[in-house]
């Protein structure tokens, strides 16, 4: 009996291993299968995972532009905020802005002069007189664009002067803007004449290329240059029909050429500056002008440096010395 048990042991454990090896190699097999598909799960997660990241950052960049668009002013709701006295060191800003683009337009307008200049006593025929027309229509155009940056400086300085007496202005944009389309539609109404005859820089070009095509001659009123136009009628100011100006380069004081010349603020009248210093020594009063003719009186501070007056001496100092030359070749010929 106990062999019996034995051998029945025996089969049983052989029928166990017979029944298991297929069992296990299927388990083998699972598990080779899912590592196989695990790839792919991991796959499918990270997928999920970055679109998921792409949702998320979709509504967080909705949730910014909810938010942007929450941030935003309506400017439409807002009234103009009145000004008072603690603005006036911000406007004067915005007027010396204004400013500092006249000068810099100003210094434009005086270098256009200097070319005309040299063109006139360096080219000669229609080509000359071609150059001097274009830079002559060019010199009236900065001096438009002068004019209305003057009309915007201006319209900002009036009210800061309002500001400084107390007013409290409302409508700021309203008043600037309405001051400066008034004051450049009236300028732009104005004639030739009305624009031009009392510019300086325009005054100072007419006179020097006038000068240099007409040496020795005193060039007639400069409204004589410009046509006359519906509205000049009322032009009766004496400046602008006094004619028969000559620029005189001799000091009234020593009848000799201008050195440094100063130029009176009171009556025009240059001089030179050790001449009428001199005459001023020791006296802070004011004395009669010793220009011949000239009853006006000025003070020494009132007589200041004369920079255009510099470069027209040197410029007629030149053409004495070409036309000492040319005469010189001429006798040479002779």
């Amino acid at each position: 009996m106990p062999a019996a048990s034995s051998s029945r042991r025996k089969r049983v454990a052989l029928s166990s291993d017979i029944e298991d090896g297929p069992t296990q190699k299927s388990t083998r097999e699972d598990v080779e299968e899912e590592d196989d598909e695990q790839p792919r799960r991991v796959v499918k997660k990270e997928k999920k995972v970055v679109k998921g990241k792409g949702r998320a950052a979709e509504a967080y960049h909705n949730e910014e532009e909810e938010d942007d668009d929450d941030d935003k002013i309506d400017v439409d709701s807002f009234a103009d905020q009145p000004l008072d006295k603690s603005h006036t060191i911000s406007m004067n800003g915005f007027a010396s802005d204004w400013g500092t683009m006249i000068k810099t337009v100003q210094r434009t307008n005086n270098m256009v002069a200097d070319v005309a200049v040299a063109l006139a006593d360096n080219v000669e025929g229609d080509v000359g007189q071609k150059g001097l027309l274009e830079l002559e229509r060019f010199l009236k155009e900065l001096v438009d664009i002068e004019s209305e940056m003057h009309i915007n400086y201006e319209a900002i300085q009036n009210l800061v002067q309002q500001v400084t007496i107390g007013t409290e202005i409302d409508n700021i944009v309203e008043q600037y803007q309405d001051n400066v389309r008034k004051n450049k539609e009236s300028y732009t109404s104005k004639t030739t004449r009305q624009k031009y005859a009392k510019n300086e820089t325009y005054k100072n070009f007419k006179q020097s290329v006038y000068e240099i095509e007409h040496p020795g001659e005193a060039m007639p009123p400069i409204t004589e240059f410009m046509p006359k136009e519906y509205g000049d009628d009322s032009d009766d100011d004496d400046d602008l029909e006094m004619g028969a100006v000559t620029q005189d380069y001799k000091c009234p004081l020593t009848l000799r050429p201008l050195e440094n010349p100063v130029t009176s603020e009171i009556c025009g009248h240059s001089f030179s500056q050790d001449a009428i210093r001199e005459m001023f020594a020791g006296f802070r009063g004011s004395k009669k002008c010793p220009a011949s003719g000239c009853t006006r009186e000025f003070r020494l501070v009132d007589c200041k440096p004369n920079k255009e007056l510099v470069k027209k001496l040197r410029l007629h100092a030149r053409r004495l010395k070409k036309k000492e030359q040319e005469q010189d070749a001429e006798e040479v010929i002779e």
